[in-house]
């Protein structure tokens, strides 16, 4: 499952740029320049930004930080990639490459990636299943993955800021998603759902032409390496129940409210 959401106990750290480490408030190591802080709300927002913890101020040790040992485990496996997405602005082809840089979104640090041919991933950091999407994506692609910046992804950047400040037309930048030939008919399906809409399981599973085979779609759901543009969020339980989502639930909740209200907005 990915990180809950932060809560009033959650302790506040501070990032350091120049050095890719975080700190909890009152660290004995010299003070930083001011304009390269990052203040970030809670320990495992910094971990999966790419961040490693001070060993002097020891800031997963202050109560509320509540990382799990899984947790740590991933964001140590993910950390060189993290770190260079998060600082790496430098103007790559992806021609041979899957070129990746970080988001900050109002739901965390999202990693992106993209060749010539378009965007292949949008996730957020935390998400357990976040190092498969990476290794799939690797052997599907048969390309590295390097750190930088690309047109596709500025274009990307600029749309999902458009869509988490309500005022988005939808996702026009171009996609690159490698998979079956069923989870292509899902996930097709799926950018057809407008925003403020919701599809169960069940009848999304006949507009693909495979009626009763909605666990089929459910994984081919949760198969997505493409949050939010390729919109898994808006598929629930046949009940109405949100049900689960791979960047965790409470992402899923906050994600159709968002949605509902911009829908009401028009």
């Amino acid at each position: 499952m990915a990180l809950s959401p932060p809560n009033l106990n959650d302790a506040p750290v501070i990032a350091v740029r120049t050095t890719g480490i975080f700190c909890r408030a009152g660290c004995p190591a010299p003070a930083p320049h001011p304009q390269n802080v990052e203040r970030l709300s809670y320990a495992a927002a910094a971990l999966f930004s790419g961040y490693r913890a001070c060993l002097r101020c020891k800031p997963l040790a202050v109560p509320g930080a509540e990382v799990t040992p899984a947790e740590l485990q991933r964001a140590a496996a993910l950390q060189p990639i993290l770190a260079a997405a998060r600082r790496t602005r430098r103007r790559r082809s992806g021609a041979g490459a899957i070129v990746t840089t970080m988001f900050d979104t109002p739901l965390g640090p999202m990693l992106a990636g993209a060749t010539d041919d378009g965007v292949c991933l949008a996730e957020f950091t935390d998400r357990r299943m976040l190092p498969t999407e990476l290794e799939t994506l690797r052997r599907r692609l048969r390309r590295p993955i390097v750190a930088g910046s690309h047109p596709h992804l500025d274009r990307l950047r600029s749309e999902l800021t458009e869509y988490f400040a309500g005022t988005g037309r939808g996702f026009d930048v171009p996609l690159v998603a490698p998979g079956s030939a069923f989870q292509q008919r899902t996930w097709a399906e799926l950018r057809r759902l407008a925003p403020g809409t919701t599809v169960s399981y069940e009848e999304l599973a006949e507009r693909v032409g495979r009626p009763h085979a909605q666990r089929s779609v459910g994984t081919a759901n949760g198969a997505n390496r493409i949050a939010v543009v390729i919109p898994c969020h808006r598929v629930v339980r046949k009940s109405g129940e949100t049900g689960n989502y791979g960047g965790g639930r409470w992402r899923k909740e906050w994600l159709l409210a968002h949605e509902a209200r911009a829908a009401a907005a028009v």
